[in-house]
């Protein structure tokens, strides 16, 4: 009986102009978000590419070590190819950085600030069409199945035969889904077929078991959104009346909950400004720079007295550099410190607001949907933490390789002082003083050894674990609108 509600229920929207509807803009929708995801993707990935062969030249350019660690190493942000599905907070960020030893890593501007356009009016992905166009095809399709069915007396005439009104609501809700899976099945194949064959976009097997549980997500998401259509049809005895509470309901989820979200997170987990973190970092770049002249000074105050031989000056030398260099190191030492906490305190701060935001997100299914779609294709917030941590997981790296070049830097000024005896006079021997970079000519650069940036992407693993919270609520969603539905049902008034 329940087969024979759904294919009744199947035909009948299917041969409606609803249907036919559904299919054209939903085949317009997913394809071009579908292309134009994939060639956001290509155009991220051809300039990556570019700044690899950029930094190349510069790098092979310069013209000692100590040159090459003063303006540092160019990098770029390997885009997720899953990017072309869930842009997430992939255009937010700048794609490239520059890592220089002793400071904190410069990051480009991100793409949307040369496109203000598209900051204020958002970008079409995949995700945005599953949360905000396909949830109102699927009010479209269940507002009236109760509600209008009993306006115009089918309802009625339908209950009047012996059929039990559970397998009566779980054969149209069958058959409802159904219509929706046949009109957007296709093209959202269609789409795939773009992203594979028209930009070439080379998927692994991890990346294709993202895509699948993407596809288990959105699922989930849009039965959870017909269970709740169900239930309000059934709650309500005029489809018009149902209409406007779903309308309502969708605009609370997509729009409302989300958006007011990060403003409740931060009454609670307030963060201060990012300007207040740099003001704090300035003052203890000035604090160490005037600790740096106190041992300078301390330095220049053994120069007051004369020398008589090379081996007196020599001495002192030694002594000099000895003060300077445990100066210069200590005092570098403690800047890094005091800027790693400063540093961890506010990326604290930030993601306690940021998991609270997120909590309270979560109360709609549409950001619960989206953030786990997001997290699959690898473009969610925490981007943005794995992408800072691999830049300065790499800046100790470069560090390191620097020091094994001999090569000295800090938080403070660098200096070295060599005292050269140059003449000899009927006083004795004439002194210089020297302050800038190293004695000798540095030797011919050998890249050879110089770490490379390798990003490990998250671990499937890893991402699954993260998005199953999100996966879990929109399943409780459609259980409990489920029951409340068939509840509701069992003792709807059809008269």
């Amino acid at each position: 009986m329940i087969k024979v509600i759904a294919k009744r229920e199947l035909l009948d929207q299917v041969s409606s102009p609803k249907f036919i509807f559904l299919f054209l803009v939903s085949a317009l929708l997913l394809v071009f978000s579908l292309y134009t995801g994939s060639a956001a993707y290509v155009s991220a990935r051809d300039e990556l590419h570019a700044t690899d062969q950029l930094s190349r030249r510069e790098i092979e350019n310069r013209a000692n070590y100590q040159e090459l660690a003063q303006f540092g190493v160019k990098v770029g942000r390997a885009p997720s190819p899953l990017s072309a599905v869930a842009a997430g907070v992939s255009s937010a960020l700048g794609r490239s950085a520059r890592v220089t030893p002793g400071q904190q890593p410069d990051i480009a501007p991100p793409p949307l600030a040369d496109q203000p356009v598209v900051a204020v009016l958002g970008e079409l992905d995949l995700s945005v069409v599953i949360r905000v166009f396909l949830s109102l095809f699927v009010l479209l399709l269940t507002y009236d199945t109760i509600a209008g069915e009993k306006e115009t007396g089918t309802l009625k005439a339908v209950l009047a035969n012996p059929v039990p009104r559970t397998r009566l609501l779980l054969g149209k809700a069958l058959g409802l889904f159904g219509t929706f899976f046949a009109a957007t099945a296709i093209p959202a194949v269609l789409g795939l077929l773009v992203m594979q064959l028209g930009f070439h976009i080379e998927l692994s097997g991890a990346e294709w078991m993202r895509l699948l549980c993407i596809g288990a997500v959105a699922g989930l998401y849009l039965l959870a959104l017909f269970s709740m259509g169900l239930f309000v049809s059934t709650a309500t005895t005029r489809s018009s009346v149902a209409f406007l509470v779903l309308l309502l309901l969708l605009v609370s989820f997509t729009e409302i909950i989300p958006k007011a979200s990060p403003m409740l997170a931060r009454q609670f987990r307030p963060v201060p400004a990012y300007a207040e973190l740099q003001s704090e970092r300035d003052r203890l770049q000035r604090e160490n720079q005037q600790a740096n002249f106190k041992a300078m000074s301390a330095a220049f105050s053994l120069m007051q007295a004369p020398v008589n031989s090379e081996a007196e000056a020599n001495a002192r030398q030694l002594k000099i550099d000895s003060i300077v260099s445990r100066a210069r190191d200590s005092l570098s030492r403690d800047l890094r410190e005091q800027q790693t906490r400063l540093d961890e305190s506010y990326r604290n701060r930030q993601d306690a607001m940021t998991g609270l935001a997120l909590a309270i997100a979560r109360l709609s299914p549409a950001a619960a949907m989206s953030h786990a779609v997001e997290v699959m294709a690898g473009t969610d917030f925490d981007l943005h933490r794995r992408w800072r941590g691999e830049l300065i997981g790499y800046r100790s790296a470069l560090e390191d390789w620097f020091k094994a070049k001999g090569v000295e830097f800090g938080g403070g000024a660098r200096f070295a002082i060599r005292i050269n005896q140059t003449t000899s006079t009927r006083n004795g021997a004439s002194q210089t003083l020297r302050i800038g970079g190293p004695s000798s000519d540095d030797a011919k650069l050998d890249l050879s050894t110089m770490p490379a940036f390798k990003p490990q992407a998250e671990p499937l693993s890893a991402a699954m674990s993260r998005a199953a919270p999100d996966m879990m609520i929109l399943g409780l969603w459609s259980v409990a609108m489920l029951m409340l539905a068939f509840w509701k049902f069992l003792k709807y008034d059809v008269r």
